[in-house]
């Protein structure tokens, strides 16, 4: 199998792979296996032949008229027929390519390859005019598909080189200067050529009009050459010339002599390859003088179409409706989850600092409209992501915002310590220099009296300063606390159905009967189930509350109900921990015991492990709370 089966075959499976629901997963994983194929993946090394022989190319009439509705700067041009099979744009490359061994199946594998793998730079560029690249890829993956900016840009990468967009003035339309324009690889790619492509039609503009609702649109590509042509006129002025012998006039002896100067003529083989040498330079030389000056000029044309993109992708986000913001920013999420799935740590910790820097930018910046409106934005949020947490994260959530509570209060608690002893150093100063001032106005009558005041004095500075009062927002939280921990909620308990031990609220486990875990080491002894048969009475109680009533109808041997238990199939539940959910039948579970069966350990006082007591005397039910702790 040659290189162009391989490349056909390959181009058959991404077909295949378009056609699939999970397209871009199935593109994507071929893509990968693909490039892991060193052996036909090697870069492209593109030479192109950019000058027009009459005994190898055919110029395309009908092009050449819609060449002449073009910018004036390229008439000079000559449009080359290529084959219009949908892959005229790939078959224009390879007209000028100097490889017969590359094909137009490889150069749109290739094409795909580069899409796939810098999605997001050619999204950011052109999907504000074409259309996001995801449907793109869709259609290239099929063969014979006609190609858009997305393709040209794309071989410019492959191929290494410019590209020229020519596109006639015929129709305006709005980014007719982004279809004119000059086609660069991407920065860290150096171009090593220039060429040049024509946008063209199989047919006049007059019957492309009369097959689209005389609208004319471009169906075909062709490539655009530098035309050559051989003046003969200056080797018939040589083959006519009278050959004469040169002379040339010296002087000897002070005396003007003339003396013959020898000259050979070359054969007429040697003069038409001096020619024809002297033709092919001049023509490589204005070629490549044109390049030189294209190539200064790229940098620029470069920075001005990317403002016209900028501009232009702002003026469509301001007019783009909900629905189309709505779709684009969730292809964007879309491509960022994707993008930080794949990154490194290293990568991972620069975003983020960028985004912190972004965000503190703004946020200095913002107007206090803007510093309520995102603050309002930031409360609709977290009230949504808390509306969608689960138990697990909730508690999660409330731990680190326990913890944060706890640490600005200390924090604050310290700053109010700190700024208090501050206050009594001031007031000790204060007092000091009152008492010194006082010292100094006493008329000294006694010496002893005034060594009195100046232990005093040292006295007073020596002693620690008074202790600062409780703040009161200290003691309002320290009540508000005890006023929550000593409220019914807090105190609140709920009876186990495993134990028929009272637990609180805040530490049980509600579960559905069914999903009870490892509910079969609840099972009793036959011992302890002939035990509990004898002590019950023949008929059983139908009228329960509806929170412990768990069937309505008369119970068989394997199912029979008490005022305090539940037994079915061999488990023993008790009905003080069993109550009605959305018609689900409901247990509450102590954590020890939920724990326990979690890891497939029988619970130490349940039935199922001999521990059991029978119906809970009259006298000691409907007890409150500290009759209970009694």
């Amino acid at each position: 199998m040659d290189r162009g089966e391989k490349f056909a075959m390959l181009l058959q499976h991404l077909e295949k792979c378009s056609e699939s629901i999970v397209y871009y997963d199935e593109i994507a994983s071929i893509v990968q296996q693909i490039r892991q194929m060193e052996s036909i993946m090697a870069p492209i090394h593109f030479h192109p032949n950019q000058v027009f022989d009459e005994t190898k190319h055919v110029i395309d009439v009908i092009a050449k008229k819609y060449l002449e509705k073009a910018t004036d700067n390229v008439h000079h041009l000559v449009p080359i027929k290529v084959a219009a099979d949908g892959n005229c744009l790939y078959n224009s490359i390879l007209l000028v390519m100097n490889n017969l061994m590359a094909t137009a199946d490889e150069l749109r594998v290739r094409t795909i390859i580069e899409l796939m793998i810098n999605e997001a730079y050619y999204e950011n560029i052109f999907s504000q005019f074409i259309g996001s690249v995801t449907f793109v890829i869709k259609a290239i993956c099929k063969n014979n598909t006609f190609s858009e900016l997305y393709e040209i840009s794309a071989l410019c990468n492959v191929l290494r080189c410019n590209i020229r967009s020519i596109y006639p003035k015929i129709d305006f339309r709005e980014d007719m200067a982004i279809l004119n324009n000059v086609f660069t690889p991407r920065p860290s790619i150096i171009a090593n050529c220039d060429i040049t492509i024509l946008w063209s039609h199989v047919w006049n503009e007059l019957d492309a009009r009369a097959t689209n609702n005389n609208v004319w649109s471009p169906n075909h590509f062709v490539p655009l050459m530098q035309s050559f042509v051989y003046d003969e006129s200056d080797h018939s002025n040589m083959s006519t010339s009278i050959a004469v012998t040169p002379e040339k006039k010296t002087f000897k002896n002070n005396t003007s002599t003339r003396i013959r100067s020898p000259e050979f003529e070359l054969s007429p083989s040697r003069r038409l390859r001096t020619e024809n040498n002297m033709g092919t330079n001049f023509a490589q030389s204005i070629i490549s003088n044109a390049l030189q000056q294209h190539k200064s000029g790229i940098e620029n044309q470069r920075q001005v179409r990317l403002d016209i993109l900028k501009e232009r992708a702002l003026t469509s986000r301001m007019n783009e409706t909900t629905e189309h913001r709505q779709i684009r920013l969730e292809k964007q999420k879309e491509r960022d989850d994707l993008k930080q799935m794949t990154e490194t740590e290293e990568e991972r910790q620069i975003r983020l600092e960028k985004k912190k820097e972004n965000a503190r930018s703004h946020r200095r910046n913002e107007t206090e409209e803007q510093h309520q409106i995102r603050l309002e934005k930031q409360k609709i949020r977290d009230q949504s992501s808390r509306s969608n947490n689960i138990d697990e994260q909730r508690q999660i959530r409330l731990e680190k915002q326990r913890k944060r509570s706890q640490a600005n209060r200390a924090k604050k608690k310290l700053e109010k310590l700190a700024s208090g002893n501050i206050d009594v150093q001031q007031q000790d100063i204060e007092m000091q220099f009152t008492k010194t001032e006082e010292y100094a106005s006493c008329d000294g009558k006694s010496i002893s009296g005034f060594t009195q005041n100046s232990n005093v004095k040292k006295k007073n500075s020596s002693c620690s300063p008074w202790p600062e009062p409780i703040p009161r927002d200290l003691k309002e939280t320290c009540l508000q606390q005890f006023l929550q921990q000593m409220s019914m909620s807090a105190l609140a308990e709920v009876t186990c159905a495993v134990c028929n031990v009272r637990s609180l609220v805040q530490t049980s486990k509600k579960v559905p009967v069914s999903k009870i875990p490892n509910i079969h080491l609840l099972k009793v002894s036959d011992e302890l189930k002939d035990l509990i048969l004898s002590t019950q009475s023949s008929v059983l109680r139908h009228s329960i509350d509806d929170t412990t009533q768990m069937t309505g109808h008369v119970q068989s041997s394997t199912s029979f109900n008490s005022a305090s238990f539940y037994y079915e199939n061999g488990i023993i539940l008790y009905t003080n921990g069993l109550h009605q959910e959305n018609k689900t039948h409901m247990s509450t579970l102590c954590q020890k015991y939920h724990v326990a069966l979690t890891k497939g350990i029988i619970p130490k006082f349940s039935a199922a492990n001999n521990m059991w007591l029978g119906d809970v005397p009259a006298e000691l039910q409907d007890l409150t709370i500290p009759e209970e702790k009694l």
